[in-house]
């Protein structure tokens, strides 16, 4: 009875048709090099390699200070873009000054943005009447 778990190797054989002659590759380098065209800049003193200079020893550390300096600078670079710290206090920022205080930047900009609800609760918690934020010239008008 056969199990089924026959080696696939053992009934093709392991003969694949690539064979060499025994001993072939003992010999191999000495008969590659007899074949070979003699090379004389190889087997000449001259093949040896000069002394290398100071500026062929020290290159790859001068270029690599300098890539580290070209880091320092694109980071200090990027530090100064960000711009960091900005104060945005009004009592610094003369131009938010100006402009709050005019009123026609007031209403054209800022009380668009805020409800009237908004602008009431405002209003009653820092304890500011509809009068005292209406210009007596805009009252004497209305009346008249």
């Amino acid at each position: 009875m056969k199990t089924g778990k026959e080696n696939i190797l053992d009934k093709i054989g392991r003969k694949d048709g690539m064979t060499v002659p025994d001993g072939y590759f003992d010999d191999f380098q000495l008969r590659m090099e007899a074949m070979l065209p003699p090379n004389e800049a190889a087997e000449s003193t001259a093949a040896i390699q000069p002394p290398r200079s100071f500026w062929e020893r020290v290159r790859p550390f001068v270029y690599m200070a300098a890539m580290f300096a070209g880091v320092w600078c694109m980071i200090k670079m990027f530090a100064l873009m960000s711009g960091g710290a900005v104060d945005l206090s009004i009592d610094n920022n003369e131009v938010l000054t100006r402009a709050l205080s005019d009123d026609n930047f007031v209403y054209e900009y800022l009380r668009d943005d805020v409800s009237d609800r908004e602008m009431f609760e405002e209003m009653y918690l820092d304890s500011i009447s509809v009068e005292d934020m209406i210009p007596a010239d805009s009252l004497d008008e209305a009346v008249h």
